[in-house]
């Protein structure tokens, strides 16, 4: 496959927020609330604040890498463009690596609501959702943007009325003791919640195929950490105030649970079926950022080639995506959920460290004032690196050694395929962008839409 295979530019600044926010708020709400509540207990909305200000520290240089360059990948595409193939292949397998773990409890989450409506097993459910998701993808972006958006909307109101009915029933003295487990309980309840809101990078890593990268790319990971935060604040205050903390930090369908107090049974549902369209909405965000960085490694010769072959007539990465699926089904069969987000977790936090270390090596070998820069950098970005190894260490054991043995696994192998790494070089990063790319569409091919 040619190293300058392109992919269309089709996603506006809605379908990429629709993106963020649908591969957000269904992993967070419907299964990493209770588990968030379990280890702050009441405190928990303080967890999701705290965890927020640790996403936009983290999101504002994300978001000017974005900018700078905007191609398929997300972080890997950044790393490669500033240290090279070695570091990016690290970069890229484990950000892949972070999402093949922790599709699992996404999957399985979806498998689990769908369970309690019509009784089918847990497995078959996750499978299910995957053979959806990736018939979804494979038919074009177009599409897959459009079932985002539709989804995400149904959601948002969904979630909002859940929050409107619940919040009369709001019982203050469930918020005393309000952190049981001290600061420690809070700081590791922080991490969960920064897991929760897992979702901008997946904006970034679909920056090959959004219009008018530069601008739309910033606007659309912070629009959408904006409107995540919110519902969270929104929705963890009514679980807490109506359910003790106990019953639903232990709670498999914390949402659920939580709508059984104030709505009975019906309420219950209700929940329940929001909750299976939500898990859709993020099991088909997830294949997307999975199957966007598969294509890049390919394409760049750090993954088999044949992952980078794109459809002719949809423009889409069907290679990856039907590989990338396939990993999906292994993981939501085979791996547990909590050693699956435990080491899930630590990847997805390893995977923002590198990034920012690009960032810095870009911002002293070019000049180009890109679209969007980090505000206060000097003290933005420091911060973002120290967030990063607070939240490494709260990973606890099982995280960093089951990551470290993913990483070595994979880099073993890259050191086995040189031949394969030789015939990929590192792209150059562009002082500016080409003029198709300032015009949204990609070099040598037009914008569809």
């Amino acid at each position: 496959m040619a190293d300058n295979a392109q992919l269309r530019r089709e996603l506006g600044l809605r379908e990429a927020v629709s993106l963020g926010v649908g591969g957000t708020i269904g992993g967070g709400i419907f299964v990493l609330v209770g588990t968030t509540v379990g280890e702050a207990g009441p405190a928990a909305p303080l967890a999701f604040v705290l965890a927020f200000a640790a996403a936009v520290l983290i999101a504002l240089p994300y978001a000017e890498l974005a900018s700078r360059f905007p191609r398929a990948g997300g972080g890997y595409a950044f790393v490669r463009a500033a240290l090279g193939p070695h570091l990016s292949f690290l970069m890229g397998w484990g950000f892949w690596g972070s999402y093949v773990f922790m599709s699992g409890f996404i999957t399985l989450g979806f498998g689990g609501y769908l369970h309690s409506l019509t009784g089918l097993p847990q497995p078959i459910g996750a499978l299910v959702v995957i053979a959806a998701s990736t018939a979804v993808n494979v038919a074009g972006m177009r599409l897959a943007g459009l079932a985002q958006s539709l989804v995400v909307g149904l959601t948002a109101v969904a979630l909002l009325g859940f929050g409107a009915v619940g919040l009369p029933h709001v019982d203050l003295d469930r918020f005393t003791p309000f952190a049981p487990h001290g600061v420690g309980g809070v700081v590791t309840a922080a991490l969960f919640a920064f897991l929760a809101y897992a979702g901008f990078d997946m904006i970034a890593a679909a920056g090959e195929e959004i219009k008018d990268p530069e601008r739309t790319l910033p606007k659309a990971i912070l629009l959408t950490l904006l409107a995540v935060l919110g519902v969270y604040l929104l929705i963890s205050v009514v679980s807490v105030g109506v359910v003790s903390a106990g019953t639903l930090g232990h709670s498999p369908a914390p949402l659920a649970t939580a709508a059984e107090a104030f709505a009975g049974p019906t309420g219950q549902r209700l929940v329940a079926v929001v909750a299976v369209f939500t898990t859709a909405a993020t099991s088909n965000a997830v294949l997307v950022v999975m199957s966007r960085i598969a294509f890049a490694m390919a394409r760049d010769g750090l993954l088999p080639r044949q992952l980078s072959r794109v459809g002719g007539r949809t423009g889409t990465p069907w290679a990856a995506v039907l590989f990338s699926s396939g990993v999906l089904a292994v993981v939501a069969l085979a791996v547990s959920v909590p050693v699956a987000a435990a080491i899930g977790g630590f990847l997805y936090v390893v995977h923002f460290m590198l990034p920012l270390v690009a960032l810095v090596v870009l911002r002293r070998r070019t000049q180009a004032v890109p679209g969007f820069r980090t505000p206060l950098a000097r003290v933005v970005i420091p911060l973002a690196f120290l967030i990063c190894a607070v939240f490494l260490v709260a990973s606890g054991p099982t995280g960093i050694l089951g990551a470290s043995a993913w990483l070595a696994v994979g880099f073993a192998g890259y050191l086995l395929g040189g031949r394969s790494r030789r015939r990929g070089s590192a792209p150059t990063v562009p002082a500016a962008p080409t003029p198709a790319v300032a015009a949204g569409g990609p070099a040598g091919g037009g914008t569809a839409g």
